[in-house]
């Protein structure tokens, strides 16, 4: 088999990467997945879509993000709802942090402004503030559903000729001298002067066949939802204090996690552990929960970089081969302006945003870090 641009990985990177690869006119690419799409860490994300980060190259490409979150889910006609981020802080120094983090959010214009507990329960009602102290709005954040999201991609890069197989490995890249020749699969090999490796973990895996070392950690993570419940409250809430996120899916389950230390590469199970801190945390701050029953609770991995931020673009060591992994939890909601980034890249050679370019492997190789201090979860 032959391809002009074949894209390893089928969760919301390499979709939203083949979908903008066919608005561009690019024929012949192809798209292969070793389980179903959306099968790693795309399907198990926390949904939801926000700029509020701690540095510019987040805030200005999730800006980005968002205006392609609305104008795709309209024109593709799956679930998107701007209902908001509420951060939640419970002492000064944290308040003080976000306040300055609000003006750099604000320079790259993404409105958020602290607010006070008063009106922490004007936008999620039956909140109990009990020791919160201040919090921070972003009115532009959101949340998505992941399952319509890459049904609505991968039907229609379908039909703007995309090819897409799943239950197909990558085994290993094929390269000659200094390009990229393409794939060793479960099905054979594939051939294609361009390959971008959006596999999760696999990147590393995979890289690691033609002697690239890449650095990123598996850390697991862990997540309930329950039963549907009437709507009560649009924007997706964090608890600093704890790293508790709570969000009300659009199907109305709470999702729901926190953060519970573990050590990287560590086999995905159940802790109960994490359902005695996760309780806890959503009964603080919603005491009425109590009534409401789990219905499932799943573990996936943040594939963590050495500074949280996404590894993207080219590897020079080869020419032709591309990259998009490390997102620490965010890929879901970096997708379109990833996949817009990529195809430019692949295509033109440079890309429209300046700070996506300081987000190649190039950063970590010359030890210019980019650390990203709001990982939630």
């Amino acid at each position: 088999m032959k391809a002009n641009i074949l894209i390893i990985g089928g969760g919301s990177t390499g979709l939203f990467t083949a979908y903008f690869l066919a608005k561009s006119g690019v024929q012949d690419a192809v798209l292969i997945e070793k389980g179903y799409l959306g099968s790693g860490s795309t399907f198990r994300c926390a949904t939801g879509i926000r700029a509020s980060f701690t540095t510019e190259e987040h805030v200005v490409l999730q800006k980005h993000s968002i205006e392609l979150w609305k104008n795709l889910s309209e024109q593709l006609g799956f679930y998107y709802l701007r209902g908001g981020y509420v951060w939640l802080f419970r002492d000064e120094k944290t308040l003080e942090m976000f306040k300055q983090l609000s003006k750099l959010h604000n320079s790259f214009g993404v409105n958020t402004r602290i607010i006070t507990p008063e009106e922490i329960k004007e936008l999620v009602p039956k909140i109990n503030v009990e020791g919160v102290i201040g919090g921070l709005f972003d009115p532009i954040a959101g949340k998505a559903d992941p399952f319509g999201t890459i049904y609505a991609l991968a039907k229609a890069s379908k039909e703007m000729g995309v090819k897409i197989y799943t239950g197909v490995k990558a085994n290993r890249l094929l390269v000659e001298g200094s390009k990229v020749k393409g794939v060793e699969t479960s099905i054979g090999k594939i051939e294609a002067p361009k390959i971008l490796v959006a596999a999760g973990y696999g990147t590393k895996e995979l890289l690691k066949t033609i002697n690239i070392d890449f650095p990123v950690e598996n850390y697991p993570h862990h997540s309930i939802i329950t039963e549907k419940y009437v709507e009560t409250f649009k924007p997706l809430v964090i608890d600093w204090s704890s790293s508790t996120y709570i969000v009300q899916t659009n199907a109305g389950g709470f999702l729901m996690g926190t953060e519970i230390k573990e050590k990287p590469d560590t086999p995905l199970t159940t802790r109960i552990d994490f359902f005695e801190e996760i309780v806890k945390s959503a009964l603080q701050l919603f005491p009425w929960m109590k009534e409401l029953r789990i219905l499932r609770y799943w573990t996936g991995y943040y594939v963590v970089s050495p500074d949280s931020h996404p590894i993207l673009g080219p590897i020079e060591d080869y020419e032709g081969l591309y990259v998009a992994a490390g997102y620490s939890g965010h890929g879901f909601m970096m997708g379109p302006i990833v996949g817009e980034l990529l195809s430019e890249w692949m295509i033109k050679d440079k890309v429209s945003i300046p700070q996506a370019e300081r987000l190649t492997i190039e950063r970590i190789r010359e030890g210019k870090l980019i650390h990203e201090k709001a990982v939630i979860g």
